[in-house]
């Protein structure tokens, strides 16, 4: 194709549609929710501070174990009422805080204690667990708090070929207990849920197309065909050889 057919497809291109998906809310603080903070504070110059901070948070986020265990060992759990105790301050009630709510709060509360007191504060069970018609399942951690269902299929290997797109089974920890949604990814309606961004401890069931239970029934009657020939095989030959 010569520039001027390409120039002429690119005339000719049209956006077929449009779609604004549904505002993005930030997380709030929930009872057993971890939380990873940092704190930092001036003690010199304003270089060797800035300089100090940085470097900190370049180590820490380099040399940060991402695992089960060490989350729990290194973060702060806030207890089933919504509490979270830390050094100096307490117990202070986070529940219903997104997590930059909580870290100008603990910016303010340190002050008095620490010179121009500056934390960093991470959510560290943004994780979720994908299941079913999926290559890669299991728990998968997220580092990025606006991460929408499409974006966990990919992280987790994509679908199978037995994949159920219109039974996708959503399972969501709220306040009024345990939901449970079955979207249909065959329509693009989802983009305006609430369910097209993915929350912490959510739990996605990919469940198999029915032609799957069809071809595994093929499988195993073609299995049950070969054992059975294998074995008229042998009887014929013990009795040919009897004769």
């Amino acid at each position: 194709m010569d520039q001027g057919e390409l120039d002429q497809e690119i005339r000719a291109f049209k956006e077929l549609r449009i779609d604004s998906s549904v505002e993005y809310k930030a997380y709030t603080l929930q009872p057993h929710d971890q939380l990873i903070i940092r704190i930092n504070a001036f003690d010199g110059s304003t270089e060797e501070f800035l300089s100090r901070s940085f470097a900190t948070e370049n180590q820490q986020a380099s040399n940060i174990d991402y695992s089960p265990a060490s989350i729990y060992f290194s973060s702060y759990n806030i207890d089933e009422k919504g509490f979270v105790t830390l050094p100096i301050l307490g117990k202070m009630d986070v529940k219903g805080m997104t997590v930059e709510a909580l870290k100008e709060k603990l910016d303010t509360e340190y002050e008095p204690y620490m010179k121009f007191a500056s934390t960093t504060v991470k959510l560290a069970n943004m994780r979720l667990t994908i299941l079913g018609e999926i290559n890669d399942p299991g728990v998968h951690y997220l580092y990025n708090e606006k991460t929408t269902l499409l974006d966990a299929i990919s992280l987790a290997g994509d679908f199978t070929d037995f994949a159920n797109l219109e039974r996708i089974k959503l399972v969501r920890q709220t306040d009024q207990g345990t939901k449970t949604v079955f979207i249909n990814l065959g329509k693009p309606d989802f983009i305006y849920t609430e369910y097209y961004y993915i929350r912490p401890y959510d739990l996605i069931y990919i469940e198999p197309l029915k032609e799957k239970a069809l071809d595994s029934s093929a499988r195993s009657l073609g299995a049950v065909l070969s054992a059975l020939s294998i074995v008229a095989v042998i009887i014929n030959a013990i009795i040919i050889r009897r004769n």
